[in-house]
């Protein structure tokens, strides 16, 4: 019997040549891109390709792409950096049916006066 996932909106299975491309950041070069240190650097270093081509594809400034670990940090990112680009605008509009991350910063904002 085969198997059909449909939840794809939550996770999905990564693509075999991400997989592939992604090995070296597990085994050897696993250090913080932020830390000061050679090895750190090397990652960094890395990054910064990985940001430049993401650019390059979207036809972005490289200053224009943030990684973002989660699909919340995201939410967050972009909720929140719009709201502190435009200080006097001081509504949020979401719904029940938005995700908890969206809806979460959406109760912190009304406690801070949105």
């Amino acid at each position: 019997m085969k198997t059909v996932y449909v939840d794809n909106n939550a996770t999905t299975m990564v693509a075999p040549e991400v997989v592939e491309a992604m090995l070296p950041y597990f085994s050897e070069l696993y250090g913080n891109a932020s830390s000061m240190h050679f090895f750190g650097g090397q990652v960094q270093k890395k990054v910064n390709e990985a940001r430049d081509k993401v650019a390059d594809l979207l036809g972005a400034d490289p200053a224009e792409i943030v990684f973002t670990s989660c699909g919340t940090e995201s939410d967050n990112a972009a909720i929140r950096g719009v709201l502190d680009s435009y200080l006097e605008k001081r509504h949020f509009i979401t719904s029940r049916v938005e995700h908890a991350a969206v809806n979460n910063v959406a109760t912190y904002l009304g406690r801070k006066g949105y």
